[in-house]
């Protein structure tokens, strides 16, 4: 699946050790890793740089994202593995066209744009960095040649093109190495993570809507009072804009079909329609799964469906097709096959462990169909642990790999009853009799290492014996105290306070874990072990580099998955904050690339496809 995590535009850099005005990209780089490998990308496979946190050297700078030529799959590099990074560049663009956006579906992840305001005509430049910040506009025959819906920029330009990143309903827009945002309640463009998605939609003159998301009521419009001319969000009262596409004609752009209901699990027959917004298109299907061309069946009228039906159409116009669009629909007498209908499946029946290798995930085993569980590895040596109550379901299930005496993961939910408050912590910490090879309760090296929680302790406070069920050890990793006192705390206690479970919101599916195999970061395979410590029964532990939090979030009003996940170098020291964390989410995609396990891999494969492309978490405001 691609990646879209971050997608941006870089300018002219040099080697320096704080941030500056960048007005080109770069056109070759050449970047030497600490193993002493040296990596080149040159102007023909090289497209666009993101920086995390800064430029390599800058303080409280994480690491870097580039973006290969026609593809939208970043190469990652952390800083921690960069002994240097050299750059050469040259002006951005040079004769580049960019047409007017005349239907939603030119927009798409990965592509350039930038914003016009006809009447003058002006274009997007610099955002200013002192005063009002805004998007200053620029004009004249040195920066671009304009006619009725069409711009060419010239050798000389100052343009600021932005690259579109995410989803509808939650677009970015990247230039120099940052995401385009608003700042709050006033009149302001700038750039930063806080407030930097949109929703973008089409007026009736086709004027470009750019809605800020988290403030709905400002738009991004133009002021052309004079002295004042700039691009800013305002609630109102200015001019309107256009947003054109790089080589976007519209008349070459067809919309991919969408299913209405979306696939999914249905209790009985459903009737499904199939619609376009590329007015005159011709829709052709099939229920067989195979790729629909031309030759196959005209859509008309509504499809019966009562059985399960893999559903692809595509969309054709004056010869141009759109690309593939698929809906999987399972219809199951028995209701959704998943924890928001059959959660609590606890009782005398659950086991404390299964270790039988060739226990995979099938739809006929007890647990394993569950929407937390990644794909179980089957290893020899590994088990799988499911700790449960009567009253309150399942606490937590895991994979335990006893070679390594590791966890390989922990997934749980987050619902309104298995997260009731009735207790206080236990702090039993205690070995886990389940596994073959359990660590001891203690660590030798206990003033180093502390025993850090997957499934936390405050997720379950429902009764004793759910609480007491978190303390196995198990369900630990060693961790620096700083790491798990600090950044790993705060993001627990912020996903606890952030999400409430709602009757149309029901439940959140988590998987966390630590890295105790190699990981692969960007096009480099690393370690994911940083040592290894023992503890006081002299079992040796591995002592993950990495943490990690995966997320699948439910909404049951309307059949709809969010995902995302959270990434963290495990640091005695000198850790990002809880926020700097979230804003550098990544997509599950990204995830399963550097980890080599495959979440959330019970979903339809069409909604699997889907949710784990991009980082989209939750909207918790209305909560």
């Amino acid at each position: 699946m691609k990646r879209i995590l971050f997608v941006a535009l870089v300018g002219l850099m040099t080697i320096a050790t704080a941030m500056a005005a960048i007005d080109n990209t770069p056109v070759s780089m050449t970047i030497t890793l600490k193993n002493d490998q040296v990596v080149t990308y040159s102007a023909t496979n090289m497209d666009s740089v993101r920086f995390v946190g800064g430029r390599y050297g800058d303080t409280g700078a994480i690491g870097m994202k580039i973006y290969l030529k026609g593809s939208t799959q970043s190469v990652d590099y952390l800083y921690s593995q960069v002994q240097s990074v050299t750059y050469d560049s040259q002006p951005v663009v040079s004769g580049n066209v960019f047409t007017r956006v005349t239907s939603t579906s030119q927009l798409v992840a990965g592509k350039r744009y930038i914003l016009v305001y006809e009447e003058t005509p002006a274009v997007m430049g610099a955002i200013s960095s002192t005063g009002t910040s805004c998007g200053l506009s620029i004009t004249g025959a040195d920066n671009f040649a304009y006619t009725d819906g069409i711009v060419q920029l010239t050798q000389s330009t100052a343009v600021k093109v932005l690259t579109l990143g995410g989803t509808s309903g939650a677009w970015t827009l990247s230039m120099d190495g940052a995401l385009l945002n608003h700042t709050g309640n006033n009149n302001t463009l700038t750039i930063g993570d806080q407030n930097s998605t949109w929703t973008i939609s089409l007026g009736e003159s086709g004027n470009a809507i750019i809605t800020n998301v988290h403030e709905s009521s400002y738009i991004i419009q133009y002021n052309k009072t004079s002295g004042q001319e700039r691009f800013s969000c305002y609630k109102g009262s200015q001019q309107p804009i256009h947003l054109y596409v790089e080589d976007g004609s519209a008349a070459s752009t067809v919309a991919a079909p969408t299913f209405s209901p979306a696939g999914g699990t249905y209790t009985s027959a459903q009737n499904v329609t199939i619609s376009t917004t590329t007015a005159g298109a011709t829709i052709y299907y099939t229920t067989d799964g195979s790729t629909p061309s031309s030759n196959s069946a005209v859509y008309s009228a509504p499809i019966a469906v009562s059985s399960y039906t893999v559903v692809k159409a595509i969309a054709v116009k004056d010869g141009v097709s759109s690309s593939v669009a698929t809906a999987t629909y399972i219809i199951s007498a028995g209701g959704n096959n998943n924890v928001n209908a059959n959660w609590n499946i606890a009782g005398s029946g659950i086991p404390t462990s299964k270790g039988d290798p060739s226990f995979t995930n099938r739809s006929t085993d007890d647990y394993a169909w569950r929407l937390e569980y990644p794909h179980i590895n089957t290893a020899s040596g590994n088990q799988r642990v499911v700790k449960a109550t009567s009253a309150y379901g399942i606490t937590y299930s895991l994979e335990w790999d006893n070679n390594k005496i590791a966890n390989r993961w922990t997934c749980y939910t987050m619902c309104s009853k298995n997260n009731a408050i009735n207790v206080d912590r236990k702090n039993d910490f205690k070995a886990d009799d389940a596994v073959t090879v359990s660590p001891c309760k203690t660590y030798a090296q206990s003033s180093t290492y502390s025993r850090g929680h997957l499934c936390p302790s405050g997720d379950r406070l429902a009764s004793r014996e759910q609480n007491s069920q978190t303390f196995y050890m198990t369900n630990m990793q060693p961790q620096y105290q700083n790491h798990n006192g600090g950044v790993w705390a705060t993001l627990e206690g912020y996903v606890r306070n952030k999400w409430q479970p709602t009757n149309t919101t029901d439940t959140l599916y988590v998987v966390k874990a630590a890295t105790i195999e190699n990981v692969t970061l960007g096009n480099t395979s690393s370690t994911g072990i940083i040592t290894t410590t023992t503890d006081d029964d002299d079992h040796t532990l591995v002592v993950p580099k990495y943490f990690y939090m995966a997320f699948l979030y439910y909404t049951k009003s309307t059949n709809s998955y969010k995902a995302f996940a959270l990434w963290t170098e495990h640091l005695n020291g000198g850790n990002p904050s809880a926020d700097t964390v979230i804003s550098n989410r990544i997509s599950i995609d990204e995830l399963e690339r550097r980890t080599g396990i495959d979440f959330f891999c019970n979903l339809p494969d069409d909604i699997e496809a889907a949710v784990e492309a991009s980082a989209t978490y939750w909207d918790h405001s209305s909560n």
